[in-house]
């Protein structure tokens, strides 16, 4: 007798044995005990979760000749002859291989016609989502109203794409992932029957591996089976699976943290000299940040995470090692990379790569980086950590310390800290700014000096004072022509050093508009006035001199 794969072998066969979808079965069951049959169904989960299995099940329910509370008893003629496949009025169809308008079209024509032998004719369409536009639009009428004797059961695992008539014309059933616990129990269950014995951390790995699928977990223990050990093990597994154990992944994290380049490379070597998939090699140490970043915030990370007690501990050793910030833009570097390895000609170099870069802290430029590195630098302040310039340096560049001294003791003298200052707007309203004196000499000037495009688009314009060294400039009648022309860094140039002759100080110009005003500052100014503040109290902490430069 040929050989039977174990998800195949092992498949329910009444709804009791279905893991974990009550919900679903508790619907199906009284609907078959109470005879409401509805005319279409739509199952749609994860792969794995029993949604084929379900159909089967329910197309041999509502078709057996002597059904026991609502399942099929498997033993009558109709019953066997589904199982068999002899009865074709239990037809399955795979969308993803016939999913044109002729192959609907043929359904459509078959409709019409009762059943041979079974009580209803049952449409099972797997992966429905693969079907076309058309054949979406020449199944929909037949769905709507099909002949009495016809049952359609849908199955997706991308229920979003299909159209909301389709959708609208189906019961709805959700299937859920599998827990560990439960697919544990029955891969031990699968592991016993088969004469093997499974080890219980060999279970849990292969638990953890299926992501819910429970199909998923019994291929991977059939393929641990067919190894020919009668006995099981984590290591096991992980040879199987082609995956790397936790505690070469906490190795390599230590590796990171202390910017052990050499150790690093060398663990990426062995792990391609044993055959490792690089892409999900860099998955698994994505989560294994993420499990520290749980150890790192909960007092109880063991009722979150599913390691063993040993890794635990090393993950608590690490997550005191390391900052908050660290662990998340760690998972945000390493999980850029993710997407585009799958991709890549070479994986290995694009993850050595990504590796040096996160112990080289060279991290992106977005909004949160920056506040969670400057958060960074000040913990290591505040603890004595921060690196010191070498003497040798410092005697080089005495004279030009001594500069910098005097600069910084003059700026804090004079209370600005830099020529950038955080500018800070609540909603307020437009006649209550402050209008620049010498605006009509700034003006004039402009004339003076020839530049009349600019003068001419600026004569309706008001000057405003937004903070001690910030000028608005409001728009007059050409509102756009105005904001393009204060766009250019030469024009800005031009009124900066106008206004500087008329006040003595240097200022920032600005190109709002009233509605800006009345709203406040934009979120993007807040994010930017966020950073320059945090930016300017650590330049402070550490007495360096600190220049803004707008791009």
């Amino acid at each position: 007798m040929a050989y039977l794969a174990l998800y195949r072998k092992w498949r329910p066969l009444v709804f009791e044995d279905v893991v974990e979808q009550e919900h679903v079965v508790k619907t199906l069951k009284n609907s078959i005990v109470s005879d409401h049959i509805a005319h279409a169904y739509l199952f749609c989960g994860t792969r794995g979760t029993g949604k084929t299995t379900m159909a089967k099940i329910f197309s041999r329910a509502i078709n057996c000749l002597s059904p026991k509370d609502g399942d099929p008893c498997n033993q009558c003629e109709i019953c066997k002859g589904i199982l068999a496949g002899n009865i074709l009025d239990v037809i399955e169809i795979d969308a993803a291989s016939n999913n044109s308008v002729d192959d609907v079209r043929v359904i459509r024509d078959e409709v019409i016609y009762t059943p041979s032998q079974a009580k209803k004719k049952v449409y099972i369409i797997d992966e429905v989502h693969m079907l076309s536009t058309g054949a979406f639009n020449a199944l929909l009428k037949t769905l709507e109203e099909p002949p009495s004797h016809v049952v359609f059961i849908l199955a997706t695992t991308e229920p979003h794409k299909l159209p909301a008539t389709i959708l609208s014309r189906c019961q709805r059933f959700d299937f859920r992932r599998i827990p560990i616990d439960s697919i544990v129990g029955r891969i031990n269950k699968i592991a016993s029957a088969s004469e093997v014995e499974l080890q219980s951390e060999a279970a849990k790995l292969i638990a953890k591996m299926s992501d819910g699928a429970l199909r998923d977990a019994i291929s991977i223990l059939d393929q641990c089976i067919s190894q020919g050990d009668n006995e099981i093990t984590y290591d096991h597994v992980l040879k199987v699976v082609g995956i790397v154990n936790d505690t070469f992944l906490s190795e390599v994290v230590d590796a990171i943290h202390e910017r052990n380049i050499e150790i690093i490379f060398a663990k990426i070597e062995e792990l391609v000299l044993a055959g490792k998939d690089i892409a999900k090699f860099l998955s698994d140490i994505v989560l294994y940040y993420r499990n520290l970043l749980i150890v790192k915030l909960t007092e109880n990370p063991g009722e979150i995470i599913d390691v063993m007690e040993d890794v635990l501990n090393i993950m608590k050793r690490q997550s005191n090692d390391l900052s908050k910030e660290e662990i998340i833009l760690t998972i945000r570097e390493l999980s850029s990379v993710e997407s585009s390895l799958k991709w890549a000609t070479h994986p290995r170099v694009l993850l050595e790569i990504a590796l040096v870069k996160v112990c080289d802290c060279n991290f992106s430029k977005d909004r949160d980086s920056l506040l969670e590195r400057l958060t960074m630098l000040e913990d290591r302040i505040s603890s004595g950590s921060f690196v010191q310039i070498h003497s040798n340096q410092q005697s080089a560049n005495s004279n030009e310390g001594k500069n910098e001294d005097a600069v910084k003791n003059s700026t804090k003298s004079s209370g600005k800290s830099s020529r950038h200052e955080v500018l800070e707007l609540g909603k307020k309203d437009i006649q209550s700014l402050k209008p620049v004196v010498c605006w009509s000499e700034v003006i004039d000037d402009l004339r003076k000096n020839g530049r009349m495009v600019l003068y001419a688009n600026l004569m309706e314009a008001k000057a405003v004072e937004l903070s001690d060294r910030t000028i608005g400039i409001l728009p007059g009648g050409a509102k756009s022509i105005c904001k393009m022309l204060l766009t250019k860094a030469e024009n800005i140039e031009v009124l900066e050093a106008s206004f500087k002759s008329k006040i003595g100080k240097d200022v920032r110009i600005k190109c709002i508009d009233e509605d800006c005003i009345l709203e406040g500052v934009s979120e993007a100014q807040k994010e930017e006035n966020e950073i320059v503040k945090k930016a300017q109290e650590f330049a402070d902490k550490i007495n360096m001199p600190l220049d803004i430069i707008e791009e």
